[in-house]
């Protein structure tokens, strides 16, 4: 993971570069800036950020634009920024999107073109989801196809392994005590 710290100029306090100050002590922001971004923030030198940056106020950037100082002392990168603002706009994405389900759901609801109704012979009114039926059947009648019968049939719950046929009857009195007897004597 990248340090999102600015790495310090080895320079000695004797060196720092110089740089005018207030009657209050405060860095001139005035007489050093090169000038101002979009966001009205100042722009300084990169090596005056390097060596300032804890005294710079919140939103001073470097020349370079890479780094911001903010909350006195603290840096973030430019990086920092575009992820964070990546991450709100994913999210944002990611509520509006739709499950392939809905998504189905709702494109089957459509009204059916004039086209599709006039092809299929279907009422006034039918929607896509009609449509993709009729043409279903269109083509189990016109091609034979064994695929789109399955899938007919499977729909109409007809599915041959959905289909149990339970015919049975329940266990008298008499049926449990010989089953009981018949395990007492394969128990011995």
């Amino acid at each position: 993971m990248e340090d999102k710290t600015i790495k310090k100029l080895n320079i000695e306090p004797a060196n720092l570069p110089e740089v005018p100050r207030t009657e209050t002590g405060a860095i001139d922001l005035e007489k050093i800036a090169i000038g101002k971004n979009e966001k009205d923030n100042y722009i300084v030198p990169d090596e005056i950020m390097e060596a300032y940056y804890k005294e710079l106020p919140n939103g001073t950037v470097n020349e370079s634009g890479t780094f911001t100082a903010y909350n006195k002392g603290l840096l973030k990168t430019l990086n920092d920024d575009i992820r964070r603002k990546g991450g709100y706009a994913l999210q944002a994405e990611l509520r509006q999107r739709r499950t392939i389900q809905e998504t189905v759901k709702i494109m089957l609801a459509q009204k059916a073109t004039p086209e599709e109704i006039e092809e299929y012979n279907l009422p006034e009114g039918a929607t896509k989801q009609d449509a993709m039926t009729a043409a279903m059947l269109f083509r189990v009648i016109d091609m034979k196809d064994v695929a789109a019968f399955n899938s007919l049939r499977d729909t109409a719950g007809e599915k041959p392994s959905d289909t149990i046929n339970a015919n049975v009857n329940q266990v008298t009195p008499e049926q449990l005590e010989l089953l009981e007897e018949f395990k007492k004597k394969a128990t011995e």
